[in-house]
């Protein structure tokens, strides 16, 4: 079992989005503590990996052939600024 601390820690990402996925209910949790009260959050290690290979994104075969490698400096053209 991992704390939300762990569970970012192992992950690579911020403490705060490990929140967030459980206050959205988007990963499984345990909340050890009473009702009304914020209680201690556990994260089994196989929940956590699971939630984090559903959320990736495979490019499909023909995105991959549509795109010629970069080659070079890529072109960068800022949209926000007018000169």
């Amino acid at each position: 079992m991992l704390t939300p601390r762990q569970a970012a820690a192992k992950l690579g990402v911020s403490v705060s989005l490990v929140y967030s996925w459980v206050e959205s209910k988007l990963l499984s949790h345990y909340r050890a503590g009473t009702k009304g009260r914020g209680g201690k959050i556990l994260i089994a290690e196989g929940d956590l990996l699971a939630f984090w290979e559903s959320l990736k994104v495979d490019a499909s075969p023909a995105e991959r052939q549509a795109r010629p490698p970069n080659k070079g400096k890529a072109k960068f053209t800022p949209r926000h600024i007018r000169l």
